[in-house]
């Protein structure tokens, strides 16, 4: 069984990839917004997430 931490990360690290491609393809921005992206939606998001509802 998957714990609800694990779903966190898993759904954000997704959505982080998927934001990304599409910042990518659909946006013409420099290369740290990318990287800024990717650290906050699936990085910083889930930590905070599962800080804020953890047991």
């Amino acid at each position: 069984m998957i714990s609800r931490e694990n779903r966190v990360i898993i759904v954000f690290g997704l959505l982080s990839l998927v934001v990304l491609y599409v910042m990518t393809q659909l946006i013409d921005l420099p290369t740290w917004a990318g990287i800024a992206e990717v650290i906050i939606v699936g990085v910083m998001v889930p930590q905070l997430i599962n800080r804020t509802y953890g047991e």
